[in-house]
């Protein structure tokens, strides 16, 4: 519920600067990413909702599903897709991370700080969607 949420940030956030976006949750098997679109070429974005921070920095995050199987990773590395994750507690923020550079699925998961330091880009509080418009046309 948490991922659907996000899309709908996600979806009116960046309405008019990519075409044909489509939500796939679970629509096409085991690691498809959550979604699809076309923004100066096909490409997808996986959704992950982390809802508080562990207490101690030193802790991996997990990220649900993306650590079960290598197919969501692989799937984004294959396709050069983007993982958008959203934390909500302590602060809000949301990070970005292009196919270079994604968290690893095994262990040990990457901790808030590690997150921050591997990321292409991230925000406190809200997108700037005029950013991330411009990092998915540009993302090296």
């Amino acid at each position: 519920m948490a991922e659907k949420s996000l899309w709908s940030y996600l979806s009116k956030g960046m309405r008019g600067r990519w075409h044909h976006a489509k939500r796939h949750e679970d629509l096409l098997g085991g690691g498809t990413s959550d979604v699809s679109y076309y923004h100066h070429g096909n490409s997808w974005i996986e959704l992950k909702e982390v809802k508080e921070l562990p207490k101690r920095t030193t802790t991996g995050i997990r990220l649900g599903q993306y650590h079960n199987e290598e197919n969501q990773r692989h799937f984004l590395i294959m396709r050069k897709g983007w993982l958008l994750i959203r934390v909500n507690y302590p602060k809000r923020t949301y990070i970005l991370f292009d196919w270079n550079d994604l968290p690893p699925y095994e262990k040990p998961y990457w901790t808030y700080a590690e997150m921050i330091g591997h990321c292409k880009m991230f925000w406190d509080n809200r997108i700037n969607f005029n950013q991330m418009d411009n990092m998915l046309r540009h993302p090296e």
